[in-house]
C-alpha cells in the first residue's frame, strides 16, 4: 500500500508556489477558529537557497491561497481537499543562520480599513444584515447572513470610533451572533442554532493523542435579568429569562422589552458557552471545521456532542498531519455516544443483541450511563464465568468502579428484561 502523505498546496500572489517550496517549508499551519477572530495561516520556511530574502522578498499585502491536500490517508488512491481560503500577508520575518522564516496570513479584506480606519455614525432604523452588507461592500467582500427568522430592526445604534470591523463584530456578539471572515467573505450565523445541528463528525479515542477536558461553575447561569430605562416614558424596566438561583444581571440600553430580551439571552448564551471543555490533538482530517459540532466518544463521561471553537492544522513537509481542536460540550450521553458504547459491548463479546438495547437503553433511569461505564471499563473481556448472580455482579462491578451505587441496581436490575443478564455478563468479562 502506497504511504498516506499531506501536503499544502500555496498559491502566493496569483502563482502556484507549491513545488517551488518543495523542501522550503518546514510547517504549515492553518487556524480556523469559529469566531471573533479572522483565520489566518503561518508558513515556517527553510531558506537555504537565500531566495526569500533575495528575489522572493514578501512584502505586506502580498495575497496567499491555501488548501490542505491528502493522499492515500484513509484508504489507498483516496485524494482529499479542505480549502484554507484567501489571505493577506499581515507578518513575516527571519533569523539566521541558518536562514529561517515565517510567513503570516490573515483572511482579512485586501482593503486595509476594515480594521484600521476608525468610524463614527449613527445607525439608525436598521437591521444587522443592512449594516453588515454596507459594511461589507466597502470592505470588498460579500455578506452570508445565516440566522433563521427575520431580521429585527433596531431602533439606534452608535458606531464611535471604532473600526467596521470591530464595531460589526461586537454588535453580533451583543445579539448572541458569531461573524467569521473567510474566503472574502463575512459570515454571520447563530451559534446557538448551529449548536442544535446534528453531529457531521465522529471522533473515536484511537484517532486522539492527547486529550483535556476541563468544567467549571463560575460564570454560568441558569438565567438572565436586563434592566434599561424606556426611552419613551424614561420608566426603568427589567426583563427576566430562565429561573433558577444563578441570576446574571446585566443593564443597558434598549428599545423595548423584545430587545431587551434578545440582548439577556445572549448574554446568557454566551457566559454559558465553554462552560464544559474539551482541547484535543488528533490524527488529521479533511472533514471537521469550526462551527460545526462533532461526536466524540471513547472517552467515557466525557464522551458527547461538541461544538468545534477552533482547529488548527498542521502539515508538515515531511507529509505529516495533525490536528489540535478546541470543543464546547453541546451535550453528553447523546444516542450516538450510546450506540457507540453497545457496539463496544457487542465487540467484548458482552452484548449480543445490539438493537435491543439501543431501543431500550431509555427505559430505566442511568442505564445509558451504566452502558456506558461498562464500554469504557470493558476494553476485553476477561472470560470469566464464576459470577453467576446479580448480587455478586453488582459487588465485581462496584469494585471495578463501573458501578457507583450499588444499592439502586440491587433494586433495579428486574425493571427490565435481559437487564440482569447484562449485569452479569459485563461481571464475568472483568472477572478471570
Amino acid at each position: 500500500m502506497k504511504a498516506r502523505h499531506a501536503s499544502a498546496e500555496i498559491i502566493y500572489n496569483g502563482a502556484a508556489v507549491t513545488t517551488q517550496l518543495m523542501g522550503q517549508y518546514g510547517e504549515f499551519t492553518y487556524t480556523d477558529p469559529a469566531s471573533g477572530e479572522a483565520d489566518s495561516v503561518d508558513i515556517a520556511l527553510n531558506d537555504r537557497d537565500r531566495q526569500w530574502t533575495t528575489a522572493w522578498l514578501p512584502t505586506k499585502g502580498d495575497t496567499i491561497t491555501a488548501a490542505i491536500n491528502t493522499h492515500n490517508w484513509d484508504k489507498e488512491g483516496e485524494q482529499r481537499s479542505l480549502p484554507c481560503g484567501f489571505f493577506i500577508l499581515d507578518d513575516f520575518n527571519f533569523t539566521g543562520w541558518p536562514v529561517t522564516g515565517t510567513l503570516s496570513g490573515v483572511s482579512v479584506p485586501a482593503d486595509s480599513s476594515f480594521r484600521e480606519t476608525e468610524r463614527t455614525k449613527n445607525w439608525e432604523n436598521v437591521t444587522i444584515p443592512e449594516i453588515g452588507k454596507e459594511i461589507a461592500k466597502r470592505a470588498g467582500i460579500e455578506l452570508v447572513w445565516d440566522v433563521p427568522g427575520e431580521p429585527f430592526t433596531i431602533k439606534n445604534v452608535e458606531q464611535s470610533q471604532k473600526t467596521d470591523c470591530d464595531f460589526f463584530t461586537s454588535l453580533c456578539e451583543m445579539y448572541g451572533l458569531a461573524t467569521k471572515v473567510y474566503a472574502r467573505k463575512i459570515v454571520v450565523y447563530d451559534r446557538e442554532a448551529y449548536k442544535a445541528k446534528d453531529p457531521v463528525a465522529k471522533i473515536t479515542e484511537r484517532e486522539i493523542e492527547t486529550w483535556s477536558w476541563h468544567t467549571t461553575m463560575t460564570g454560568t447561569y441558569t438565567g438572565g435579568e436586563y434592566t434599561y430605562t424606556d426611552p419613551s416614558t424614561e420608566e426603568e424596566i427589567k426583563v427576566s429569562v430562565g429561573a433558577g438561583t444563578r441570576i446574571l444581571k446585566k443593564s443597558g440600553k434598549a428599545d423595548n422589552r423584545a430587545d431587551a430580551e434578545r440582548k439577556i439571552k445572549a448574554e446568557v448564551a454566551n457566559a454559558n458557552h465553554g462552560a464544559v471543555t474539551l482541547s484535543m490533538s488528533i490524527t488529521g482530517r479533511t472533514d471537521i471545521v469550526a462551527s460545526m459540532c462533532v461526536t466524540v466518544v471513547g472517552l467515557g463521561r466525557f464522551s458527547g456532542k461538541y461544538f468545534v471553537n477552533k482547529v488548527t492544522s498542521h502539515v508538515s513537509a515531511s507529509g505529516g498531519y495533525t490536528l489540535d481542536l478546541e470543543l464546547s460540550l453541546v451535550a453528553n450521553m447523546t444516542e450516538e455516544v450510546i450506540k457507540d458504547a453497545v457496539q463496544r459491548l457487542v465487540a467484548a463479546g458482552v452484548i449480543d443483541t445490539p438493537a435491543y438495547w439501543e431501543q431500550h437503553y431509555k427505559d430505566v433511569p442511568y442505564l445509558d450511563g451504566l452502558i456506558l461505564n461498562m464500554a469504557t471499563r470493558i476494553k476485553e473481556n476477561a472470560g470469566g464465568s464464576s459470577v453467576t448472580t446479580v448480587d455478586a455482579a453488582i459487588k465485581v462491578l462496584t469494585d471495578t468502579g463501573v458501578i457507583n451505587s450499588p444499592d439502586y441496581w440491587a433494586g433495579k436490575h428486574s425493571a427490565l428484561a435481559h437487564l440482569d443478564t447484562l449485569i452479569i455478563k459485563a461481571a464475568n468479562a472483568l472477572t478471570e
